[in-house]
C-alpha cells in the first residue's frame, strides 16, 4: 500500500512538470520592453502665417533693366508678412549693404505716374505704354551723411507725366517712409494695368544689368597709359598722342565724339611724361598720330626719333546747336556744354552694337565728353567695377565719394563745396546698350552723390 502511494506522489510531480523541481533563488526574467513610439516625436510644425489679404498670384517675367546700379542683392519675398501679417508684401526689396545714395534707375520706358516727395515719403512709380506700371519705394531724403527727411530726393526733371527711358536715373537709395528702421533698400514692384502686384522676383533674375569700370581721373596722364593698356593688352600698330592742354580742351566738353583707331596717350607740351613713355614701350606702336595742335616742336622730334608720325589730326567738330528728332520731325535744341562730373571712353569696335545704341553713343557727347577706341581686344580688369561697393565697414556722418579706384571719404559736416567727380568711365562695347548710355547720359546731368550710412 505504502509502495503505491509513493508511486502516486512521484507521477503527481512528473505531472505538475520540470521547473518546480528546476526552481532558483534567481528572479524570473524580464518581459522585452514595449517601443514608445510617442516618446521622441517631435512638436507637429505650426503652419506657416498667411496674411489675411492676398492678390491673386500671376506668374510672370517683364523684360526690364535692373533698377539698382551698385553693390546689393535680393530674395524671393513677395507674399510675405508684413505689420503682424495683417498684410502681405507685394514686392522685392533690394538691399544694398546698408548705404545710401546708390543710384536708381527706370527699370523700363514709361511716363512718370507718380511722385510722393512729402518730406517722410520719397517714391516714384512709372507707367509703360501697355499700361503694366513699376513703383520704387524707400527712394532717399535724407541730406548726405544725415538721417533728416529734408532733402529733395527726386532729380531735376522727374515729375509727374514725363517720359523717362530705360536706365534713366530717377532716385537714390535710402530709407524713407517705414523704412527708418530698417537698412537702406529699393522696395520695387511690377503692377498689372489693373493694378494688380505680381511678384517681381523672376524678372529681376533676368534683368539686364548696367555695367561698366571707373578709372582715377585726377593724373590724366597716368588714366591714359592705364586705359591704354587695358584696351590694347597686346600692343598696337598704331597710338594717338595729344598734349594735355588739348585734353582739357577736350573735356570741358561742346565736340562731337572722338573716334580713334587706336589708344590715345597724353603728353606735356614741352617733354613726353615717364608714364607715357613706359605705354609707348608697351604698346610698341608702328606709326603715331598727333591729335590737336598743343605738342611742342621738341615733344614731336622726340616722337619722331622712335616712331613714324604719319598724320596729324584736329579735334572733332562742334556738337550742333539741334536736331531733328525722328518720331516727330521736331527740331529740338541741344543744350550748350557745361561741367560734367566724368568723361566716357567706349572700348571695342561699335559697329556690332544695335544702332539705337550707336545712335545713343553720337548724342553722348552732348552730355559728356565722348571717345571710341576701335578694334581693341580689352580683356583684363580696370579700375573699379560698377557693382564694386566700399565694402561692408562705414562710420555715421562720413562721406564715401566714388572717384575711381576707390572712395574719397569726407566728413559730412566738411563736405567739400565742389564735390570731386567720378574719373574717367570705361565701357566696354559690347555694354554700350541703351540702357547704360542713358543711365551715364542723366548721371553726368545729376548732382554727384556720395555713398553714406
Amino acid at each position: 500500500m505504502r509502495r503505491l502511494l509513493s508511486l502516486v506522489l512521484v507521477s503527481a510531480v512528473l505531472i505538475a512538470g520540470a521547473p518546480a523541481a528546476l526552481a532558483t533563488d534567481e528572479p524570473p526574467p524580464e518581459p522585452p520592453p514595449v517601443e514608445d513610439t510617442t516618446s521622441d516625436a517631435e512638436e507637429p510644425a505650426p503652419a506657416p502665417r498667411v496674411p489675411k489679404k492676398q492678390v491673386r498670384r500671376i506668374r510672370v517675367t517683364r523684360d526690364i533693366v535692373f533698377p539698382v546700379v551698385g553693390a546689393n542683392r535680393f530674395s524671393s519675398t513677395f507674399g510675405n508678412c508684413r505689420d503682424n501679417c495683417e498684410r502681405e508684401h507685394h514686392g522685392n526689396d533690394i538691399m544694398t549693404y546698408g548705404w545710401k545714395g546708390v543710384p536708381v534707375v527706370a527699370a523700363h520706358d514709361g511716363w512718370i505716374r507718380k511722385v510722393r516727395d512729402d518730406g517722410e515719403w520719397c517714391n516714384v512709380e512709372i507707367t509703360g505704354v501697355d499700361g503694366w506700371y513699376t513703383r520704387y519705394v524707400h527712394l532717399n531724403n535724407d541730406t548726405p551723411g544725415y538721417d533728416d527727411e529734408i532733402y529733395s530726393c527726386i532729380p531735376e526733371g522727374i515729375e509727374p507725366g514725363v517720359w523717362v527711358e530705360a536706365g534713366q536715373l530717377i532716385g537714390w537709395v535710402g530709407d524713407s517712409g517705414n523704412a527708418e528702421t530698417t537698412p537702406p533698400h529699393v522696395h520695387f514692384e511690377i503692377r498689372t494695368p489693373r493694378g494688380l502686384p505680381v511678384d517681381p522676383y523672376r524678372s529681376l533674375k533676368k534683368a539686364e544689368r548696367i555695367m561698366f569700370y571707373r578709372v582715377n581721373g585726377d593724373d590724366p596722364v597716368t588714366a591714359a597709359a592705364e586705359i591704354a593698356a587695358y584696351a590694347y593688352r597686346e600692343g598696337s600698330g598704331v597710338v594717338n598722342i595729344m598734349a594735355t592742354t588739348t585734353h582739357e580742351a577736350f573735356q570741358s566738353g561742346g565736340l562731337s565724339t572722338l573716334n580713334l583707331s587706336g589708344p590715345l596717350l597724353l603728353s606735356e607740351p614741352d617733354h613726353l611724361p615717364e608714364a607715357t613713355i613706359a605705354a609707348l614701350e608697351e604698346l610698341n606702336p608702328g606709326r603715331v598720330i598727333i591729335v590737336g595742335d598743343g605738342l611742342g616742336a621738341g615733344v614731336i622730334e622726340s616722337l619722331e626719333r622712335e616712331y613714324p608720325i604719319v598724320e596729324q589730326m584736329g579735334l572733332p567738330g562742334p556738337i550742333p546747336d539741334s536736331y531733328i528728332e525722328p518720331d516727330s520731325g521736331e527740331e529740338v535744341a541741344i543744350p550748350g556744354p557745361g561741367p560734367t562730373p566724368f568723361s566716357l571712353v567706349i572700348a571695342g569696335d561699335t559697329s556690332d552694337i544695335p544702332q539705337d545704341s550707336r545712335d545713343d553713343l553720337v548724342r553722348s557727347a552732348w552730355t559728356m565728353p565722348t571717345m571710341v577706341f576701335a578694334d581693341t581686344d580689352a580683356a583684363r580688369k580696370i579700375g573699379r567695377h560698377t557693382y564694386q561697393g566700399p565694402g561692408r565697414s562705414g562710420r555715421k556722418y562720413v562721406l564715401y565719394f566714388q572717384t575711381g579706384d576707390g572712395y574719397t571719404k569726407f566728413r559730412a559736416k566738411e563736405a567739400p563745396e565742389t564735390p570731386p567727380n567720378y574719373g574717367v568711365i570705361v565701357l566696354p562695347a559690347h555694354e554700350a546698350t541703351e540702357a547704360a548710355l542713358t543711365f551715364l547720359a542723366s548721371l553726368a546731368d545729376a548732382p554727384v552723390l556720395p555713398l553714406w550710412r
